[in-house]
This record gives structure tokens, C-alpha cells and sequence, in this order.
């Protein structure tokens, strides 16, 4: 036998190294590529969520927004002068002034005037027990599973209460 002929055991030992991974490193390596997709699923899955969360606390909170300025609006445009007007409520201001929380109240809850908040997740409560100051307030299932129930309150003194006061 020629001696060239036989591999040396140190080139034996070279080309394994060159020839690739072995099973098992690639299945460690298929493991850990798995856990990460597994976590980085997860996240992403998360952050739809939230988001899908937020968009929804976003429409709720605009829709009480909108009503609240409809009624701001509502109740900046109810002067003295359009209450007594002919072409407006054509009312005695007098009888306005014997509980102005209650005829705003009353006059607001007119579905040509502000009625109830477009979002049917929201349910609104009226409160105008006290004759200076109409309280309304905002209940909504929030998106967020632990939260449950949230409110919202807003104290509005009507404008036209102003010219109810005798100075005498």
C-alpha cells in the first residue's frame, strides 16, 4: 500500500468541521428560532389588542366630547332674549328663572336640540336637582376588561341663570 494513498486523520478531522451542523445543532438552533417567533407573536398580538382597545376609548371619549359641546353650544345660543322671543321658546323668563337647571335640562334633552350622545355605549343621566347647576354625567363600559364602568361628569350653570337675580 502506498503511503500517500491513506488520508491523514488531521484532514479527516478538517472536512468534518467543513461539512455543516449536526442534527442536533440544528435543532437547538430551530428551538430557539421558535421561541422568539413564539414571543415576538405574542407582542404583536398584544399591541393589536391595545390598539384595538384604544380606538375604541378614542370613539367613546369623542362622542362625549362632541355632546358636550352641542350642549355647551345649546346653552350659549338660550339668552333671555331667545327665551322670551316669539320666533324662539316664546316663554316667560320668569317662569325660565324658577328653576333654570330644570328648563335648560328639559329644553336639552330635545332630539332637534342635543338629545343623547350618538354612541350607543354611552348612557347619560340627568341631573338637575339643584336650580343653579345641571349635572350630567357619562357611563360607558370601558374597552379594558379590568376597568369596568367608567363616568364621566359635567357640571353646567345655565347662561341665561345670570338674569334670574334681582339686585334690589
Amino acid at each position: 500500500m502506498n503511503r500517500h494513498s491513506l488520508s491523514h486523520p488531521k484532514k479527516l478531522k478538517a472536512n468534518r468541521l467543513v461539512a455543516g451542523f449536526t442534527v442536533l445543532e440544528t435543532l437547538i438552533a430551530g428551538l430557539i428560532i421558535a421561541a422568539v417567533m413564539t414571543s415576538v407573536g405574542r407582542l404583536s398580538m398584544t399591541a393589536m389588542a391595545t390598539s384595538s382597545k384604544q380606538s375604541s376609548r378614542n370613539t367613546i371619549e369623542a362622542a362625549i366630547n362632541d355632546h358636550l359641546q352641542l350642549i355647551q353650544m345649546q346653552d350659549s345660543y338660550l339668552t333671555p332674549e331667545a327665551i322670551r322671543d316669539s320666533a324662539g321658546l316664546n316663554i316667560n323668563l320668569s317662569a325660565a328663572c324658577q328653576n333654570p337647571s330644570d328648563f335648560l335640562m328639559v329644553h336639552l334633552k330635545k332630539g332637534e336640540v342635543a338629545g343623547e350622545p350618538k354612541n350607543k355605549a354611552i348612557t347619560m343621566d340627568w341631573n338637575a336637582n339643584n336650580p343653579s347647576l345641571l349635572i350630567l354625567t357619562y357611563s360607558f363600559e370601558a374597552p379594558e376588561s379590568s376597568i369596568g364602568i367608567e363616568k364621566r361628569i359635567a357640571e353646567i350653570n345655565p347662561n341665561f341663570s345670570s338674569q334670574c337675580y334681582d339686585t334690589q
